[in-house]
């Protein structure tokens, strides 16, 4: 359960540097409205990988399925971003897959072994 904790505390931290640097980049390149609704994408990704997480962790403990509440995540970004006339679509759903590149990046380094768990004194194995 510890390798699944650390997992997911790097897929969180590398989502929102991909987060803050796409968003920089998108209000110097486009506007603010554009920046926003990426943002608000990327929020609503982080959120779904809190509660995908959430179900993952109680397998096994509680039940043996998934839960669905991580899937009103995405339809309920779309129906906003339809909806809303302050959400663009394409930037709140490229906001939204913004985790997708931080869990690549993260089994690209473990696949060509350029990420190391490190080892403190105490022998704790908290990277």
């Amino acid at each position: 359960m510890m390798e699944f904790f650390r997992l997911r505390q790097r897929v969180l931290r590398l989502t929102l540097i991909l987060t803050i640097g796409s968003g920089l980049l998108t209000a110097l390149v486009w506007d603010l409205h554009t920046c926003l609704s990426l943002l608000a994408g990327a929020a609503a990704g982080i959120l779904y990988l809190l509660l995908l997480s959430r179900s993952v962790e109680r397998l096994g403990k509680r039940s043996n399925r998934l839960g669905k509440a991580h899937l009103g995540v995405p339809v309920l970004l779309f129906i906003l971003a339809l909806r809303l006339q302050g959400l663009d679509l394409l930037p709140a759903f490229l906001g939204f897959v913004l985790y997708k590149p931080a869990i690549l990046l993260i089994a690209f380094g473990d696949l060509t072994g350029s990420h190391r768990p490190t080892t403190f004194p105490s022998g704790s194995p908290l990277a």
